[in-house]
């Protein structure tokens, strides 16, 4: 059966709400916001102690895109793709001598390319956490793994770390079965990722710089860039005008950018920019000078409206069921057009794809 978001976010809702400090510039004041485009999605999960949001909102992006085309609900293993993820910054770490970073975080390109190389399996098959176990919590796991990366490249042994690095996340995570059975199928996880008919190199990623040229690929200098990325670079207003028509065919987003701001509230549900109208100059000033930081990713579900006619989006959050609104927050259309800094989506939305000397959309994120 599909899963929906709450009925409650069907009607118009109040939020008294004083937007955080003694020196922000917004009053407190009350929003009564009126959806205007819900979306369907699964329900709100909790990334704890982990720096996993890049995994859960493209997750969510993906099951969204079948929730549009099945009759049941299918929840993919985000754990799954975190810990192959780690592999994947292990073996980096190790193949450039200590150059490349074990670090935390990742964007949506990662979970894409986990999905074509190694599958996905159902969260049934793979919940990342071992007996006993209860909530994520990798704040030690990625310094561990470091450790056995840094004796492999000292001591000039890549098998045998990896080897114990596998044992590590082995024991941290549990280990990834070879196959296993969903509803009555025995797969494995290339062969589900064949069965949910998903396609890595049907998204592209978007960002909006001025330090490089409009309508074409860059690597995106962002420190969970790990991987070294390409990005198309859209103007500022083509990027928010390929976002809503995503949306308005139907079709989520991932949304990726700074929420450090103090304007920004998990617990009222609420994300607003005081500083109007939002410009090319104003929001690559804040990318230059790091007031715009990567520090999270969400996934946009749907679009609103305040009572005084203003546009939202609505973003699905990784928290856990909690805040104003049970994990969503409603972003305005300033603090998106300032503080994103980059969206993943489906490509077929994208304009100027035609001008992209690339001719497989997929070599934009790799």
């Amino acid at each position: 059966m599909r899963r929906y978001l709450w009925d409650k976010l069907q009607v118009g809702l109040l939020l008294c709400v004083c937007c955080a400090c003694a020196d922000s510039k917004i009053p407190p004041m009350a929003y009564n916001f009126e959806n205007d485009t819900i979306l369907p999605c699964t329900s709100v999960l909790n990334q704890g102690w982990t720096s996993t949001c890049w995994a859960y909102a493209t997750a969510s992006l993906l099951e969204s895109d079948l929730l549009a085309v099945r009759d049941d609900t299918v929840r993919l293993s985000v754990m799954f793709v975190v810990r192959q993820k780690y592999l994947n910054q292990f073996d980096a770490y190790c193949y450039s001598r200590g150059r490349e970073e074990i670090r935390n975080g990742g964007l949506g390109h990662s979970f894409l390319r986990v999905l074509k190389e190694n599958g996905i399996v159902p969260w049934e098959a793979y919940r990342g956490q071992v007996r006993g176990k209860r909530g994520f919590d990798h704040r030690n796991l990625l310094e561990r793994l470091k450790q056995l990366a840094e004796k492999a490249v000292k001591e000039k042994n890549f098998q045998i770390y990896r080897k114990r690095a596998v044992a590590l996340l082995d024991r941290e995570m549990g280990p990834v079965p070879e196959s296993f059975v969903y509803k009555g199928v025995r797969y494995t996880p290339l062969s589900f990722a064949d069965s949910l008919h998903l396609n890595p190199e049907g998204y592209v990623q978007l960002a909006s710089v001025s330090h490089h040229p409009y309508y074409e690929p860059f690597v995106l200098e962002v420190p969970d860039n790990w991987e070294h990325a390409r990005y198309l670079n859209l103007p500022l207003d083509e990027l928010e005008q390929t976002v809503r028509k995503s949306l308005r065919q139907g079709h989520t987003v991932v949304w990726h950018g700074d929420v450090s701001e103090k304007t920004f509230s998990n617990r009222y549900g609420v994300a607003v920019w005081p500083y109007s109208p939002v410009t090319q100059d104003s929001r690559q000033k804040g990318f230059e000078d790091f007031t715009t930081t990567d520090d999270h990713m969400m996934h946009i579900v749907g679009t609103a409206h305040d009572e005084a006619g203003d546009f939202y989006y609505l973003l699905k959050n990784s928290y856990g069921e909690n805040g104003a609104y049970d994990g969503f927050i409603y972003m305005s259309e300033d603090y998106f057009r300032a503080k994103t800094i980059s969206v993943l989506l489906s490509a077929e939305f994208v304009p100027h794809l035609e001008n992209v000397s690339y001719t497989d959309i997929y070599k934009l994120c790799f």
